[in-house]
Parts: structure tokens; C-alpha cells; sequence
């Protein structure tokens, strides 16, 4: 893929995991480190099995969707939570996420949504222009939000094959396969 490096390194720390392996790494973009991307994983063979997810909350803080990305498994409710002293009317023109228009509603209520399409969320409110979200919704459930240098963590990540895709605001996503051992520990660096 033109454009896009990976490098992918196994350290091996202690007996094997109970769980899973940890896929740590950074994002880089043009040698400077990334956040808010989020890297997810996808096993290759089909999706991995897992309990039904926990509902999540988008708050509204300040005049901003607090997280401002928030990546979430298909089937899971968000529950967007007004947090502010005025009202909000929180809305999505997404087809993943069927184009809700949540209404007016005040401090201290809540309005919810399942997630059930894999995609892009645009979420957005209709007083406030200023105001956007964005939820990512995969099928498997491994991935994490990049920190201010760039780092990610993601935990219990089961033996075998997975394409690992990166996605950032305004970006396609973008992927490579590869495979998660026995190790307890592995590292993916991706640079663009």
C-alpha cells in the first residue's frame, strides 16, 4: 500500500496471557504523532465471538461531544448525555447510524441510539454548529483512541490472523493483516 509503513514487533515479557495479547503501539502521521485516530483490529477468518456490549455515553460538556471520537461495537447503545446548562439537539446524517434527530433535550437527560451498521458516525448539534462527534463502529471488539503522542493499547486480543485499519477524521480507512501469537505483548507501529 503506497503511503503507508508498518512495523510490527513481538517482545515476548512473561508466560503466556490469560486472556489475550496486548497490541501496543503509535500512530505517526508525517513523522508527527497522532491523536484522537483510532487503530482496530479485525480477525481475518470472521467476527470474533463476544458478550453483547455495554451501553456507552457521548456527553455534551462545554459545547463539545465529550469523547469527541468514540469507537464502539456494532450492536452497542450510545447514550448521549446533555451535561451542559442549555439545551442540545444531537443529530447524525450518517446512513450507519439511520440518520437519527434525537430532539431538544436538557441538562441531566439522555437520549439513546444503537449503533447498528459498521461505519463513520457524524454526530452533530442543530443549535450548535460548532459542536461535532465522531463514533466509529466495528465489528470486532479491539481498538483504541490514540493519546496526545500518538499511543495506543489494546488488551486480550486472541490468537490469529487480524487486519489491523486505522481511521482518523476525514480519512479512509486503511489496513494490513497481521498475526497475533501466543506472545503476551506485541508491538504495531503505523506511520503514514
Amino acid at each position: 500500500m503506497r503511503g503507508v509503513a508498518f512495523a510490527v514487533a513481538v517482545v515476548v515479557l512473561s508466560v503466556l496471557p490469560a486472556r489475550g495479547a496486548t497490541v501496543t503501539g503509535t500512530l505517526r502521521v508525517r513523522g508527527g504523532a497522532t491523536r484522537d485516530g483510532v487503530v482496530y483490529l479485525e480477525r481475518v477468518d470472521g467476527p470474533v465471538a463476544h458478550p453483547p456490549p455495554a451501553p456507552v455515553v457521548m456527553d455534551q460538556k462545554n459545547l463539545a461531544f465529550v469523547p469527541t471520537v468514540l469507537p464502539v461495537v456494532q450492536g452497542t447503545v450510545v447514550q448521549f448525555t446533555n451535561s451542559d446548562d442549555i439545551q442540545h439537539n444531537v443529530f447524525s446524517p450518517s446512513r450507519a447510524a439511520g440518520a437519527f434527530d434525537l430532539g431538544t433535550y436538557s441538562r441531566g437527560e439522555s437520549r439513546s441510539v444503537t449503533m447498528r451498521e459498521r461505519g463513520e458516525v457524524l454526530v452533530l448539534c442543530n443549535i450548535h454548529m460548532e459542536m461535532e462527534g465522531h463514533i466509529l463502529v466495528v465489528r470486532d471488539p479491539f481498538f483504541a483512541v490514540t493519546d496526545a503522542d500518538g499511543r495506543y493499547t489494546i488488551t486480550d486480543v486472541p490468537p490469529g490472523r487480524y487486519a489491523v485499519k486505522v481511521w482518523r477524521s476525514s480519512w479512509l480507512p486503511s489496513d494490513r493483516t497481521f498475526d497475533v501469537s501466543d506472545a503476551p505483548t506485541i508491538t504495531l507501529d503505523v506511520a503514514f
